[in-house]
């Protein structure tokens, strides 16, 4: 029996209605929009769709507090729960296509008799979808009325607690020799290039252990060259070697060959002593595919390689190559994990010693079963009481003739008893490939286009409430925090490969979400049984037409490679996601118009052979629209042409984040726009020579996040054409970015003023004299400031006030035309880190900032010798004074 099959045989039997909430969310969304629909609904049917949608609310709440008490007990109710909103949702989409493609037909002077007769299908389309949420109605009533509380479970199981934060990843416990042995092997004294082997079973550790001794050699500076790439199972070799090139700080990679890419990666490598950490590789070949990049120098470079195949890792290195097998824990180090990751320094009570023993064995020594476990024992609001670790210890007793299955096991037991609000965002995770690194703002906007966050606060952000989801999901260990931004919130997340198996396990079971992969020409997905709402398109190769005859499909995502698919037909009217980034088709700009309820549309351009690229008007016309994610093929060409997107696109009230990963103008900019209300946009970027006017002001109030270039060379503009002073209106901004790209000899500086609800300010070419830095310092609540190529034409003198920069915790400049820098501990009393790119006239840094408390990181790049120094001699005195945690970091380049 294969694993897959094991996960499955397990997950059956924990039942839960996920889907059917999932299902229940997306028809109380699609109510919503009819009512958003409000001036094309005749008034009788107004209370009616409200009274639906106020019972509809009413049922999720209700399956949400049932389901904290009763896991496992809606295995037949909640798949009828699921097919019957399934249907009524159905019914109010056909409605709202009807009503919102008349409203077009209206606005374009057509006559209303139309109209009359989608009134006719509304009501229609009422009494079929009351019909259906009678039935679940009755249904939950039923649910609410069982007596059987024979599995219940105390309900602190099912509210992660605040104060429990703690979100360490790369805690080794129990693999203290494990570490010792891999960084003699790193450190020894040999001149030959070492392929170092970690072999072992998915969950034992090889990627902590490896990420581990990774950072540790970043941080020691013994390699000049440090990257980290992931194989895994289905492998590109150009996402690699452009993967590797990324991670070696090479950007010039866009289009070149797979050739001229290992071509590059090879010369960033040959002379230099490296340090690669080639992980989760499955097969010979993929290390043949790679092997011929590495040169050996004789200078002490070194490989480090996980995989779960002892054959793929003795292959890679030579005969007398010694291979690193991981061993699972005793019960002893199993116990101390669990200790670990539940009490961290503090000492485990000895009312809990005996049944936390029982637990950490029945996990077989598998320290990914454990951090999970843990995870589920810190869900609970009291962790202490004896109760919760009972009803963990019974339910995942050891009962399975090996390891794997009793992994499997737990780890499915550990999705059961998840809260109901998080398992569809969890199960969300199968739609990212293996091993990818997860952008978290990408997945939270996903999660907010299918309607998975349900604020308690009204007036709460959405994408607030899935950032807690995620943290949520994080300290419950079954995702995995991967990098974070310098103000410390998470930026990409990861599962891992066994978690992942039990999301696609779990999706394809109820219907949530179905992979699809083929190798032929074309292909129709007609011939799948069961109808899916979510459809993941990967690995199509070879395929020139894809056609998507389900007519239940909402979400369609492709994946993260990039993918030629010439022709992409869709029959449903109803997708609400099309997530497409890096797809290059003949169609896919142009198939968005058939979908009237769509959401969140990202798309691939090729406007490479076009001088004069735009987005047409029409995508202003979808009312749900609420992100718009525009990639563009990279070229030079790219950097010449910009794409030009309507304004009429600020009218649309719903849009919250429009993003360009190239650049884009507004085609015009009228006098007036004739805007009434306020845009509901949070994310501009990145937009080029953008004027605030008054009105732009008063429609972008709700902005959380703008990314704007000024493009001032061969103009002759001035800083008033742009109307920049109007940028303080921005009350609810926080993260400004602005670069600038001016003529030389350019005279003016910035005297503006920044809103004052800014977090992250980045400066990049813009002119900002360094003796009035007090508007930057002033703003009360600034943690991140980047300040990067400030282009003056005379020298400064920098004197921090008491006062300023109360809240910063990140600095990073390079300090252009400073020819002396005077501060004190008192005016960074925050500062976590400081970054300094080549700096050349400060000989070192100012003994106020060593003072710091806060203080933990320095990092110099390209700087003079002397201000080294200085820096290495604060890390001294910082280990010496017992902040052995205080690191400095030296790049030279």
């Amino acid at each position: 029996m294969s694993l897959p099959t094991k996960l499955h045989h397990f997950c059956l039997q924990f039942q839960l209605p996920m889907a059917a909430y999932a299902a229940l969310l997306a028809l109380a969304r699609s109510l919503q929009d009819i009512l958003d629909l409000e001036q094309y609904i005749d008034p009788l049917h107004k209370p009616k769709i409200i009274s639906l949608h106020e019972k509809v609310d009413f049922i999720v709440t209700s399956l949400e507090k049932y389901s904290d008490k009763h896991h496992g007990k809606l295995d037949c109710v909640g798949n009828g729960i699921r097919k019957a909103a399934f249907e009524a949702q159905d019914f109010m989409d056909s409605c709202y296509y009807s009503l919102s493609t008349t409203t077009d037909d209206d606005d374009d002077g057509s006559s209303s008799s139309e109209a009359n007769g989608d009134e006719v299908n509304l009501d229609r389309g009422l009494t079929m979808a009351s019909e259906r949420i009678d039935f679940i109605w009755e249904e939950t009533m039923k649910m609410n009325n069982s007596t059987d509380t024979s599995q219940d479970l105390p309900s602190e199981y099912y509210s992660y607690p605040v104060d429990r934060s703690s979100t360490a990843q790369n805690l080794v416990v129990g693999f203290d020799d494990d570490l010792k042995a891999i960084e003699e092997r790193l450190y020894e004294d040999s001149a030959k290039l070492r392929i170092i082997p970690i072999v072992g079973m998915g969950g034992m550790g090889k990627t902590t252990l490896a990420r581990r001794a990774y950072e540790d050699s970043i941080l020691s500076q013994y390699f000049d060259k440090c990257a980290w790439i992931t194989v895994s199972q289905e492998y590109q070799r150009r996402e690699i070697l452009s993967g590797l090139l990324k991670s070696l700080k090479n950007e010039q990679s866009a289009d070149k060959s797979e050739a001229e890419l290992a071509i590059l990666a090879y010369q960033n490598l040959i002379g230099r002593q490296y340090l690669i950490v080639v992980d989760d590789i499955w097969s010979t070949k993929a290390w043949d595919d790679l092997k011929m990049i590495f040169p050996d120098d004789g200078n002490g470079s070194r490989i480090l390689l996980t995989s779960r195949i002892l054959e793929v890792a003795a292959n890679a290195g030579s005969s007398d190559t010694l291979v690193h097998q991981m061993s699972f824990l005793n019960e002893d180090l199993s116990w101390k994990l669990l200790q670990e990751r539940v009490f961290r320094q503090e000492s485990c009570p000895l009312h809990l010693v005996e049944v936390g023993k029982k637990i950490a064995k029945n996990c077989g020594g598998l320290p990914l079963t454990i951090v999970v476990v843990a995870g589920l024992l810190l869900s609970s609001a009291d962790v202490m009481k004896e109760q919760v670790w009972e009803n963990i210890s019974e339910n995942i007793s050891s009962r399975e003739p090996t390891i794997a299955l009793q992994c499997s096991k737990i780890l499915c037991f550990s999705y059961d008893r998840l809260p109901l609000r998080l398992k569809p965002c969890f199960l969300y995770f199968a739609a990212f490939s293996e091993d990818s690194e997860i952008d978290v703002s990408k997945l939270i906007r996903l999660w907010v286009a299918d309607g998975f966050l349900k604020p308690k606060d009204p007036f709460k952000r959405l994408e607030d409430v899935g950032e807690h989801y995620l943290e949520d999901l994080v300290k419950r260990n079954l995702v995995l925090a991967r990098e974070k931004g310098p103000d410390g919130k998470l930026k990409t997340v990861g599962i891992h490969d066994m978690l992942r198996e039990i999301c696609i396990t779990k999706a394809e079971e109820e219907g949530f979400l179905h992979q699809v992969s083929t190798k032929i020409n074309k292909f129709r997905t007609e011939f799948i049984e069961n109808p899916y709402r979510r459809f993941k398109i990967h690995s199509i190769k070879r395929c020139d037409e894809l056609n998507i005859e389900d007519l239940s499909v909402r979400s369609i995502l492709f994946g993260e490679s990039g993918l030629s698919l010439p022709k992409l037909y869709v029959r449903s009217r109803h997708v609400c996601i099309l997530d497409a980034p890096r797809v290059l088709s003949d169609n896919i700009s142009h198939l968005y118009s058939t979908f009237v309820n769509l959401r969140y549309f990202a798309f691939f351009l090729d406007f490479r052979h076009s001088s004069h690229p735009e987005l047409p008007v029409s995508i202003s016309k979808h009312p749900n629209l609420e992100t718009i994610i525009v990639r563009a093929m990279k070229s030079e060409v790219v950097f010449s042409v910009l794409l030009e997107i309507p304004y009429e696109i600020l009218k649309m009230r719903k849009l919250r984040h429009l993003i360009c990963h190239n650049r884009f103008r507004f085609s015009t900019y009228p006098f007036y726009i004739g805007i009434v209300h306020e845009s509901g946009l949070q994310t501009i970027e990145t937009v080029i020579d953008f004027v605030f006017t008054e009105e732009i002001t008063r429609i972008l109030v709700n902005l959380k996040k703008l990314k704007v270039e000024y493009d001032m060379e061969n103009r002759h503009w001035k800083w008033d054409h742009f109307n920049l002073y109007n940028l303080f209106d921005l009350r609810n901004l926080e993260d400004l970015q602005i670069s600038m790209f001016l003529p030389r000899l350019f005279s003016m500086t910035w005297n503006h003023a920044f809103p004052m609800g800014l977090k992250k300010l980045s400066l990049d070419g813009v002119p900002f004299p360094w003796d009035n830095m007090t508007i930057i310092g002033s703003l009360p609540n600034l943690q991140v400031l980047e300040m990067i190529n400030i282009e003056l034409t005379r020298p400064f003198e920098w004197r921090t006030e008491e006062g300023e920069f109360l809240q910063l915790k990140y600095f990073h400049s390079s300090l252009n035309h400073v020819r002396k820098w005077e501060t004190e501990k008192d005016h960074f009393p925050c500062l976590e880190s400081l970054i300094l790119d080549y700096v050349i006239w400060i000989d070192k840094i100012p003994s106020g900032l060593e003072e710091i408390d806060s203080l933990q990181y320095i990092e110099l790049k390209n700087c003079i010798q002397s201000l080294v120094d200085s820096a290495e001699q604060i890390q001294k005195n910082q280990h010496e004074n017992g902040n052995d945690g205080f690191r400095v970091r030296v790049i030279y380049e």
